[in-house]
């Protein structure tokens, strides 16, 4: 049939089939500190009488596979380089139990801290029990889940690295130096095959910048992606300096980070993680095409909060509130059309 003036004006004003959305194009429900435990009841006494604000930690998420069941498809995971081994392995925490005449239960009972690794917890020596001690055990369960459903929406893997003392606590962590944020990529491509991952390289192809090739050619179909993973530095400080160190593009690299500033080589994606102060500049950065990631709450239920979240744009939103009443979500759908850079609205599935 020869398309008429008129026919190909109604075809072209149509809404993109949902296998033709870009990645920019969706909105998507994501978990903060995926990953966390809250500490045993028994030891939480102990741990409010030597940090006052550690009620806040008495949260539990589900296991990661079961998030991703649940249609959870950003992650944020708390991770420290540990390259010999046991670094983590007795956490000042169960002293303290003692000391305050708590029994301690089992912890680490298969082990996984005392193996060489980037682990996974949020507060050494305190706030550290973790539904995967190790990073390699993360991985592998969420790649084993990949297998089991290959047509899942992308999946970002939000990566904070971290490397501070937490004084007085006596762990001190492994300083994150360039040496040490490649073996994170080695271990990454160790644990989830390249071709499953989004990176860098991928999308500026031939393009002089990253930044250039999102803004002048833009983000793969989500169908093209389905099945994959792609990777995102929380860092914006000197850790994200260290890893930009050489290739101020991500030339050859495996994570994205969030820019310095939206003229940056490197920008493709942003952290913007307050929805109502950073409103404007979140919805400025998605109509140009970049992806971001922003959050819905921070200490419990949060209406306004979430509200400015889902209006803002931002592919991903996450949330500690995966459950019940107070389960966040876009009226009960895990992932839909994005209100700013995809006209029509509707769900997508996750």
């Amino acid at each position: 049939m020869r398309l008429t003036p008129a026919l190909l004006f109604l075809a072209l004003a149509l809404p993109a089939a949902a296998d033709e959305l870009k990645l920019n194009q969706i909105q998507a429900i994501g978990s903060h500190n995926s990953y966390h435990m809250a500490p045993p009841p028994a030891l939480m006494k102990a741990i409010v009488k030597f940090n006052k604000e550690a009620e806040a930690w008495n949260y539990t998420h589900p296991p990661l596979a079961t998030q991703l069941d649940m249609g959870v498809r950003q992650f944020e995971l708390d991770i420290f380089a540990d390259t010999k081994g046991g670094l983590f392995a007795n956490p000042f925490v169960l002293k303290l139990a003692k000391l305050a005449g708590e029994t301690p239960p089992a912890y680490d009972p298969n082990g996984e801290l005392a193996k060489p690794g980037f682990k996974v917890q949020h507060v050494p020596d305190i706030d550290c029990w973790s539904t995967v001690p190790s990073l390699k055990l993360a991985l592998e369960q969420m790649n084993a889940w990949s297998d089991q459903h290959p047509r899942h929406l992308p999946v970002m893997v939000l990566l904070e690295c971290k490397d501070q003392p937490q004084t007085p606590l006596p762990v001190k962590p492994e300083t994150l130096t360039r040496e040490r944020l490649l073996e994170l990529e080695q271990e990454l491509l160790a644990a989830i095959p390249a071709k499953k991952i989004l990176k860098p390289d991928d999308i500026r192809s031939d393009a002089s910048t990253l930044r250039e090739a999102v803004l002048k050619k833009g983000w793969p179909t989500v169908d093209d992606l389905r099945g994959k993973f792609l990777f995102c530095l929380d860092n914006t400080d000197e850790i994200r300096a260290r890893y930009l160190e050489g290739n101020p593009s991500l030339e050859g690299r495996v994570i994205f980070v969030s820019a310095p500033e939206e003229s940056d080589p490197a920008a493709a994606w942003f952290k913007c993680n307050d929805p109502e102060k950073e409103q404007e500049k979140i919805q400025k950065l998605v109509r140009a095409g970049y992806l971001v990631r922003t959050r819905s709450d921070t200490k419990g239920p949060d209406e306004k909060m979430r509200e400015a979240a889902f209006k803002s744009g931002a592919q991903w939103v996450s949330t500690d509130l995966l459950q019940g009443d107070t389960k966040v979500s876009f009226e009960g759908a895990m992932a839909r059309k994005n209100p700013i850079s995809s006209k029509a609205g509707g769900k997508v599935e996750p």
